[in-house]
């Protein structure tokens, strides 16, 4: 019988939400012996986005800090024997995490929505990274809901 889930993504963007899935995350990833990637989108300007991820070389001194965050995260929250690996990318979030997954075959997504209430013409043009990400991906995704 094989195992369940081998390799899970968890994007992070440091707030309670994303916490919240990293702990759900680090808990499945223990269960089924796997191991886990955390993903830090560094955000674009407005617009830029639409162009998907892009090299960071002019997001240096933010990557490096989003880099030391991750790491930290790591330290604090990831149990010392789960194999774990962070990552930074700059572009829009939804893109980035499909590209993320893709690349290094991720058979699961464990990420945060932040529940935010929109209007409906709103929802239309903006979405949710959660539900493009549940759209594009070609693996489950687990969405936590903010508590």
């Amino acid at each position: 019988m094989s195992q369940a889930f081998q390799k899970i993504l968890c994007p992070i963007d440091f707030d309670e939400n994303s916490m919240a899935a990293l702990d759900l995350a680090c808990r499945i990833a223990v269960q089924s012996k796997a191991s886990i990637r955390l993903l830090h989108v560094l955000p674009l300007p407005a617009n830029a986005a639409e162009i998907g991820p892009v090299p960071l070389e002019p997001y240096g001194v933010f990557e490096r800090d989003a880099r030391m965050k991750l790491e930290q995260v790591v330290t604090q929250r990831v149990p010392a024997d789960l194999p774990c690996e962070v990552e930074t990318s700059a572009g829009g979030p939804a893109q980035a995490i499909v590209a993320a997954q893709e690349k290094y075959g991720i058979d699961l997504v464990v990420m945060a929505t932040h529940g935010r209430k929109r209007s409906a013409v709103g929802h239309f043009f903006l979405g949710s990274v959660a539900e493009r990400v549940v759209r594009e991906s070609r693996c489950p995704v687990l969405v936590v809901p903010p508590k």
